[in-house]
């Protein structure tokens, strides 16, 4: 599936390059700057869902409210999907097969979403059907989607424009359970020569940047673990295919980096969960929206990353709502929210600078 923006189809590859060939002959075009933000996973159970029900079916919006500033400030916004949705009539669940609200596709749009990657190692809790119904409920609510297919023909990467840059959108995960014989394109697994394929044949289709989600590393693990290392080793050997990697199933935060010339955001925590800290550590409300800048690097030359900031976010435990911790805490007095908050900005922030990142010029947002 392809999106523009995360609503509308774009052109086929064949009629992008067409264009491009056209636009080749006339002036350079100026240079051009977008923002693309980024966010943790969104992975809910039946505390979360009990909060949002509303009379007739579920309302997400009010835990997502507080990021929606922050997103309206990037020109494309990327989630990533940790939980199958329920088809209308079907009741919903949790661990350990995940059919969440498909509300929730909707009020991720209304916050500020225009996709998600959905390769995660739950993406086929409920089988082929399970796909199918994430998937229709993405494309009712107008949510772009990478990572699972409901037809092998479907196998594409999202491609959005962003003030008129091209960037496409890949997704694969690890450990994917239950993967129906004959059927690998439901999900995609994490295959570097896989991926740096599918990169290159974005490219040839007029992608101007190629962004991979990847669902990878060990549960509740700050470091950058071995297996992930030798994925993005293996993706920047191979120079300019991949400018960007976004990670995530670790629900916690892990660095950004660089492996070679590619940019690495190991792992962005959790953006909205219900796991209390009875069950897992403090640190899983944690969670970063990293905004990424781009552009071209002259008049007519190659796009590329120009800046990355991050905001760290926490997520409240009684009402589950996802908080821009340092505009919440300019914005209240509640001491024991401030210390909640306070600690989870100094958590964040030293998970995310702890490989470097701050002399690779990563800031935290303002």
């Amino acid at each position: 599936m392809m999106f523009d923006g995360g609503a509308a189809p774009l052109q086929t590859a064949a009629a992008s390059r067409a264009l491009a060939e056209a636009a080749s002959t006339t002036t350079s075009p100026p240079v051009r700057e977008a923002s693309i933000g980024f966010a943790g996973d969104v992975r809910i159970h039946s505390d979360a869902w009990n909060t949002a029900a509303v009379a007739g079916g579920f309302e997400f919006s009010p835990m997502l409210a507080g990021i929606t500033p922050r997103l309206a400030n990037v020109d494309l916004a990327i989630c990533h999907l940790d939980v199958t949705l329920a088809r209308p009539s079907e009741t919903v669940s949790g661990y350990p097969r995940f059919g969440a609200p498909r509300e929730l596709a909707r009020d991720l749009v209304e916050a500020g979403f225009d996709g998600c990657s959905v390769a995660g190692d739950h993406a086929l809790d409920f089988g082929e059907a399970g796909v199918v119904a994430t998937l229709d409920g993405m494309d009712a609510a107008g949510l772009g989607h990478v990572g699972t297919a409901r037809t092998a023909e479907e196998r594409q990467p999202a491609i959005y424009d962003a003030s008129g840059i091209r960037i496409a959108h890949l997704s694969y995960t690890s450990g994917a359970l239950g993967r129906p014989a004959g059927q690998d394109w439901l999900v995609d697994e994490i295959d570097p020569a896989q991926i740096l394929a599918d990169a290159h044949a974005a490219r040839a289709g007029g992608a101007e940047l190629v962004v991979v989600s990847l669902h990878w590393g060990d549960q509740y693990v700050h470091d950058v673990v071995a297996e992930q290392q030798a994925v993005a080793d293996a993706l920047a050997a191979d120079a300019g295919a991949v400018d960007v990697v976004v990670g995530h199933h670790a629900h916690v935060v892990q660095p950004i980096s660089k492996v070679g010339g590619m940019w690495v955001v190991w792992g962005m925590g959790n953006l909205l969960t219900d796991r209390p800290p009875s069950c897992c550590t403090t640190d899983t409300a944690d969670g970063v929206i990293v905004t990424v800048t781009i552009g071209d690097a002259a008049p007519g030359g190659p796009v590329g990353v120009t800046g990355i900031e991050f905001t760290p976010t926490w997520n409240e435990r009684e009402t589950f709502r996802v908080l821009p911790a340092e505009a919440t805490l300019a914005a209240q007095a509640d001491s024991a929210l401030t210390d909640a908050l306070e600690a989870s900005v100094e958590r964040t922030s030293r998970h995310i600078l702890s490989a470097g990142a701050a002399d690779l010029g990563v800031t935290r947002s303002p």
